[in-house]
């Protein structure tokens, strides 16, 4: 028998805990089923504002949210509220205003009940020790680091106890939070929009994350576009006491490196991704009361999620999901058929065109939160919600590039190989080739940004300082391994993951990434590097291990990534809608680019633009305009 419970207001000497008793018999444990946001503050007490986050993130919350709370002896409040889930049948008993913890997640975690319960007995709800106290026992009290970093999952979680507070992001970082903090609270959430529910959160652009997000198309590592907003990295653990914040990175996947001594066979290292890969989803599909769905883009990645998840579960018709844009643009599908015929899926096809999300444009970025400039964002968004309609969880292949040597590899191998061109600075040019391979608006920056701008940034060295300590560590030893840690933290955690989780959780799905669990990134990291990027051939070893399942014509073929046509849109179907939001007129009043050097980038002149790719990078503006609009110039409020 396990327990769910919720604070409900009472008397002041007394709060209501709303108390989930599941049976037995029932398939899961309640401590999985997914919830789609996490917010709250530890500090001086502020009536109502756990309630303006929630009306913040109400897009999240659509069945409604619980509050957990707990007073300290120093006069301080903790206030957790998480999106409620759909429970089983509850009821209701009261317990004293003495309650120690109060805790909250987003996600899903697989192990809570385990982790919470093996060290005390369930007690019946009213008898004995507060049923609250039986999720939290007292070695948890005593030790609750160690238990907190044994959750396993794509969750984010606060534990409030009366010395402080604790917050936690799962290893790979599958779900977002973030934090700020001011004299009087630490306050946090799963979108930085519900942090200025607190009047005492000022709402200003950190002017040195510009140059950031138009080289990367997001903003790296723990700031955000925000001043003295920061976001909980992937395996750290965050500590808030007496006013102070530290935060401690627990799972350092690094320390896992092959050490190349070991002599055993590849067939042995594809057997153990495979193995791996095994338990991961199907933990993924015990997420669940009903089968995920499961989106496939034609490449190895996701073939392989659906290839394992079909094999776990033969009797079953999945439902999959596919996108493509229109017949006179390159696409997947004849790979996608390879998949959904094997399998005999209840596959959708989703075309995506302007005409179907430009109206909605501007939702889509507002629910974005921190800008991310990447196009894929859209489709995203349009598959989570049709997903929707087949269930509460979708699997998808993300992971697979980052994890086991994706395509910007083979010519950082290649950048290393053969050195800086001549008459190059050769310090920092590994540094420069990896910002430049992300084939964005590095080399524009000067012509792009306005000079005043471009100096408050602290221009290409800040930069590069960014990527700097990847290349410098100790650890990882191999080269390789150093692009995959780079991966994995900086564009995993703060691009892929983040924009999935969000675009998802607006359409009430929990999307779950087999490929980037917790498990699968060590079995990563434990392959010779020679098994992940065989020659030019990425992902080698995912490969030889799904190579019994997946069709060979998938095995063989190239990375290619969702092609989205935003070059051909922006000369067609967006030009206008280009041309307004990136009007003259809106680029002086936000004070931030060069007018003429936007309008060449629109009319797509290539005699004067410094690279290619002119249809990126009027997504990433348009999607910066329009950001700006809504959280910086006039905030948009729900």
């Amino acid at each position: 028998m396990s327990f769910h419970t919720e604070t409900i207001p009472g008397n002041r000497s007394q709060w209501c805990i709303r108390i989930t008793i599941l049976s037995d018999a029932q398939p899961r444990s309640a401590e999985t089923e997914p919830m789609g946001c996490l917010f709250g503050y530890y500090g001086t007490p502020l009536e109502g504002l756990l309630d303006r986050m929630a009306q913040r993130l109400s897009h999240r919350c659509k069945r409604g949210w619980e509050r957990v709370s707990i007073d300290t002896a120093a006069g301080q409040r903790a206030e957790i509220g998480h999106g409620i889930p759909p429970w089983a049948d509850a009821v209701r008993v009261c317990a004293s205003n003495s309650l120690s913890s109060a805790f909250g997640y987003s996600g899903v975690i697989f192990n809570l009940d385990k982790i919470l319960s093996s060290s005390s007995e369930a007690v019946e709800p009213g008898r004995g020790p507060s049923p609250l106290d039986s999720l939290f026992p007292a070695s948890l009290a005593h030790d609750p680091d160690e238990r907190l970093e044994a959750l396993e999952g794509s969750f984010v979680a606060a534990l409030a106890t009366p010395d402080g507070l604790r917050l936690i992001r799962d290893a790979a970082g599958i779900k977002a939070l973030y934090w700020t903090a001011h004299g009087a609270r630490i306050i946090f959430a799963s979108e930085i929009k519900a942090l200025f529910a607190d009047d005492l959160v000022h709402r200003r652009m950190r002017i040195s994350s510009l140059p950031e997000y138009l080289t990367f198309s997001f903003v790296p590592s723990r700031m955000t576009m925000f001043e003295d907003v920061e976001e909980l990295q992937p395996g750290h653990i965050l500590h808030y006491r007496e006013g102070a914040v530290s935060a401690r990175r627990y799972f350092t996947f690094e320390d896992y490196e092959w050490n190349g001594e070991d002599g055993l066979s590849p067939e042995f290292y594809a057997r153990s991704v495979r193995s791996d890969l095994e338990e991961s989803v199907k933990e993924c599909l015990a997420a669940t009361e009903q089968f995920p769905a499961v989106n496939l883009s034609g490449g190895i990645d996701s073939s392989a999620v659906l290839a394992v998840a079909a094999s776990q579960r033969p009797d079953h018709a999945f439902k999959t999901f596919s996108v493509h844009f229109g017949s006179q643009y390159a696409n997947e599908n004849h790979f996608v058929s390879l998949m959904v015929d094997r399998y005999k899926t209840d596959h959708t096809w989703l075309e995506v065109k302007p005409a179907k999300f430009l109206k909605r444009m501007k939702q889509i970025i507002w629910i974005l939160d921190d800008p991310i400039g990447d196009p894929v964002t859209v489709p995203n968004f349009l598959l989570a919600e049709a997903a929707g309609s087949a269930g509460n969880v979708v699997l998808n292949g993300e992971g697979g590039d980052p994890c086991f040597g994706g395509p910007k590899n083979v010519p950082m191998l290649l950048a290393a190989l053969y050195g800086p061109e001549e008459g190059a600075n050769e310090d920092g040019w590994l540094e420069r080739s990896y910002l430049q391979s992300f084939k964005k608006c590095f080399s524009d920056l000067k012509a792009l940004l306005s000079p005043d701008v471009l100096r408050q940034t602290g221009g290409e060295e800040a930069l590069l300082s960014i990527v700097r300590p990847f290349f410098r560590n100790a650890t990882p030893r191999e080269y390789l391994n150093k692009l995959m840690a780079m991966n994995i933290r900086l564009k995993g955690a703060n691009l892929i993951l983040v924009k999935v989780d969000k675009m998802s959780s607006a359409n009430g799905v929990l999307a779950l990434a087999p490929l980037f669990s917790k498990r699968v990134i060590l079995s990563s990291m434990g392959c010779p590097p020679q098994l992940k990027l065989v020659g030019s051939v990425e992902k080698g070893v995912l490969k030889n291990a799904v190579r019994d399942l997946v069709p060979a014509p998938i095995i063989e073929r190239p990375k290619s990534g969702m092609m989205v046509p935003v070059r051909f849109w922006f000369r067609g179907e967006m030009s206008r809608y280009a041309k307004k939001v990136l009007s003259k007129r809106n680029l002086r009043k936000v004070g931030l680019f060069n007018p003429d050097y936007v309008r060449r980038l629109l009319t797509y002149d290539k005699s004067e633009i410094h690279s290619a790719r002119f249809g990126l990078k009027l997504w990433m503006l348009v999607t910066f305009m329009l950001w700006y609009e809504q959280m910086i110039e006039h905030p948009r409020i729900r």
